[in-house]
């Protein structure tokens, strides 16, 4: 069996390739659990409730024009909804290399974190919305 090593992921936020500014990205997928148990059973029981998915971006700041700062803060501050993409490698969508996306809102961003000599970053969640995650591979 083949392992990976992220080295090259394509993470897109906005239309915008910030790749170059990522250090970590996690896809969060995940459904409520909705309790089904009855007086039948001797033992719980569930069933899948609603997706409650998100993406989790690691940035290297940056407040240059057009970079983090510059699309992060509009999203928060505006309320709006975007799409966030993510890819292992930066090569074409395809089975072995699957996109996962998503229609997104920022609710909570912290633009300004470290100590003294840090590089500063900001961890990014991106809570999707209604349909959650979809996984393309072409």
């Amino acid at each position: 069996m083949a392992k990976f090593v992220l080295k090259n992921c394509r993470v897109e936020v906005n239309g915008i390739d910030f790749s170059d500014h990522v250090s970590s990205a996690t896809v969060h997928l995940e459904k409520d659990d909705v309790d089904t148990t009855s007086f039948s059973g001797s033992g719980r029981e569930v069933v899948a409730g609603l997706k409650k998915e998100k993406i989790t971006i690691s940035f290297q700041q940056d407040f240059a024009a057009a970079s983090v700062d510059a699309t992060l803060w509009p999203l928060y501050n505006n309320e709006t909804e975007f799409t966030v993409k993510v890819r292992p490698t930066s090569s074409a969508i395809s089975t072995t290399n699957p996109e996962y996306s998503a229609t997104c809102v920022l609710l909570s961003y912290e633009p300004l974190a470290g100590k003294v000599g840090d590089l500063s970053d900001t961890s990014v969640d991106f809570n999707c919305q209604r349909a959650g995650i979809a996984r393309a591979t072409s």
